[in-house]
């Protein structure tokens, strides 16, 4: 199963404060810090609380929270990434061919 974002706070403390609060309540929840752990930019909006999906509801019931609606499937997402790859990779080999002509 993969994992769903459930709370985006400002700062790290936050963010554990609310990993904190769904383990005490059996889910388990992890902070992931996006680029701000390698110091390669501003914590605001790059810190992300993540659950199990399958904890995903409850863990929105025990913050209050409501659901963001992902803004396009992961699927075609990675489809159009393995589009896009074999295209270019087909350039570059029209434009070999084209050189060794």
């Amino acid at each position: 199963m993969g994992e769903v974002r459930i709370a985006f706070p400002n700062d790290e403390v936050s963010a554990e404060i609310i990993a904190s609060r769904l383990r005490s309540e059996g889910i388990a929840a992890r902070v992931d810090r996006g680029l701000s752990a390698s110091y390669q930019a501003w914590p605001r909006n790059q810190i992300v609380v993540l659950v199990d999906e399958q904890h995903a509801k409850r863990a929105r019931k025990v913050l209050g929270t409501t659901s963001t609606k992902e803004q396009g499937s992961v699927a075609v997402l990675r489809v159009a990434v393995i589009a896009i790859s074999v295209v270019i990779m087909l350039g570059v080999v029209v434009i070999i061919a084209l050189l060794l002509r």
